[in-house]
């Protein structure tokens, strides 16, 4: 012990709390992790349907097309390919610029 604090259990202590930040955070941060629509839809779009989530998010806005510089491929079966990927990270944070813009209460008919 080193005067009033036990400086052994206080290194204890931090090498703990940085050690576990550390776990958490690699754990939320979504650099290169892909998702697919279910994924998407319960993480960004409140569970929305996949049809609402193609319908509202990836066609009302095409920028979200990887073709167009955005975040899914292959918002729609294609000749070209028919499972959707979406890069978590970008998708993320464009619906975060863009949750504004979203109609929420869009029905599908």
């Amino acid at each position: 012990m080193d005067g009033l604090i036990n400086l052994s259990k206080l290194k204890g202590f931090i090498i703990k709390v940085v050690d576990e930040a550390l776990k958490n955070k690699k754990t939320d941060d979504l650099t290169g992790r892909t998702w697919n629509i279910d994924q998407f839809r319960k993480e960004c779009c409140g569970g929305r349907e996949k049809s609402w989530v193609r319908t509202f998010i990836f066609d009302e806005f095409p920028e979200t097309n990887v073709e167009n510089g955005g975040f899914v491929v292959n918002p729609r079966r294609t000749a070209k390919g028919s499972k959707t990927i979406i890069f978590a990270k970008r998708a993320s944070e464009w619906m975060e610029r863009h949750q504004d813009e979203i109609d929420w209460n869009a029905r599908l008919r």
